[in-house]
């Protein structure tokens, strides 16, 4: 693959840019990349959805700018492939923003790329906590796993019947910060992570994992899989062991993703999950995206889902960053111009935190339960509210 010098990189994009200005003087271009095919392709499909949402909101302007937004498939875990459609995106398109994101190896491979460009990147979900120590450009809207799994073990230690908790997770950054981030929490108020298991990215039978956990007799097991085949797999075979049964509660973050619930059936009953965001919640704000959003595609009751939240205040981001630069492409501008910003999406009230450019939102403990008309959905039983990024307050510098 080509590689560009900075000083290439910085004229080949200026003069881009001057040629679109002449063109459009009133477009400004963003640019997203996820996975649009693959086994992850619900990524991108939700975040591309959410997107039209937000435009059919602000009618497709900012000020006096039109928004067109350029998508670029990675296809699932290809670090190269991100970086080439970040690099094409900046010096083919001129685009003025980046964003996007659903795998940390891939969010990591365009740092060196958006720190010579000066390009913002909003980051709508990777869940590796210092990956925006790794370019100033970065500002993540979804949660870390140290947002998601830090309550999730305050909440299990503080319940009667989980003491001791078995882990198990995909055997990459995310995973271990997971892992790191439960223990932290459960064992700090009580509890005992008894063992970890880290299995391969690419597993699809969790059988034998699962029957080293029933060895192990623990009140709970805490997983983390990518959203995907795998995450599905692991939930579909415990759900099936009969160890939610037998006493050993499942625990989790995004896995119990409502679409899936119905293949799992009854056995998901009872699976607790930590996540910035519950379908029915009772905001005026989620209301309005979740009306908007069925308007727009017509789909059932299982969507928007958690991943369409993201890349929807992922957008809000990046419009307060072209209002702030009227369009031109500023990096450090339209990075500073988001710290502090705030704003109510369809999970709550939310903040980019001036220091870390993470988000501050509120964690919410989930419970698969049914309906009154038998439909499983996630319930909301508890409320973590205004949660910092956990990781980053624990290593302030």
């Amino acid at each position: 693959m080509k590689k560009f010098s900075s000083s290439i990189l910085a004229v080949a994009a200026g003069a881009l840019i001057l040629m679109n200005v002449s063109a459009r003087a009133d477009e400004v271009k963003v640019g997203i990349i996820a996975s649009f095919s693959g086994p992850f392709s619900m990524w991108g499909t939700a975040y591309k959805k959410a997107i039209g949402v937000y435009l059919d909101q602000i009618h497709n302007k900012i000020g006096n700018h039109t928004i067109d937004v350029i998508y670029g498939d990675d296809g699932g875990f290809n670090p190269q492939r991100a970086k080439q459609l970040a690099q094409d995106m900046v010096v083919r398109d001129g685009v003025a923003v980046l964003g996007g994101s659903n795998l940390t190896p891939n969010t990591l491979a365009v740092a060196s790329l958006i720190n010579e460009a000066k390009i913002p990147y909003v980051i709508f979900n990777t869940g590796t906590a210092d990956v925006t120590d790794k370019s100033p450009y970065f500002v993540r809207v979804g949660p870390t796993q140290w947002a998601n799994y830090y309550p999730l073990g305050i909440w299990a230690a503080k319940q009667d019947h989980a003491k001791r908790c078995v882990g198990i997770s995909a055997d990459y950054a995310p995973g271990v910060d997971s892992m790191d981030a439960f223990k932290h929490g459960f064992e700090s108020n009580g509890g005992k992570l008894v063992d970890r298991i880290m299995t391969p990215t690419s597993t699809q039978d969790f059988s034998p994992f699962i029957q080293r956990i029933r060895g192990l007799s623990p009140d709970c097991t805490v997983m983390f899989m990518p959203l995907g085949p795998q995450s599905f797999a692991l939930l579909k075979g415990y759900a099936q062991s009969g160890l939610m049964k037998d006493g050993a509660k499942l625990l989790g973050e995004s896995e119990t993703w409502t679409p899936d619930l119905p293949a799992v059936g009854d056995g998901a009953l009872g699976v607790v999950t930590a996540y910035p965001y519950v379908q029915g919640l009772q905001t005026k704000e989620n209301k309005a995206f979740r009306d908007a959003y069925h308007a727009k595609y017509g789909d059932s009751y299982d969507y928007p889902t958690s991943v369409a939240t993201l890349a929807y205040n992922g957008m809000k981001v990046i419009g307060k960053m072209i209002e702030a630069t009227d369009g031109k492409r500023d990096g450090q501008k339209a990075v500073d111009a988001v710290k502090g910003f705030s704003w109510n999406g369809p999970g709550g009230p939310a903040s980019i935190d001036p220091q870390t450019r993470e988000i501050t939102q509120n964690m919410y403990i989930r419970e698969v339960a049914k309906d009154e008309n038998g439909k499983l959905y996630n319930k909301l039983i508890y409320t973590f509210h205004d949660v910092k990024e956990p990781w980053h307050e624990q290593h302030k510098k």
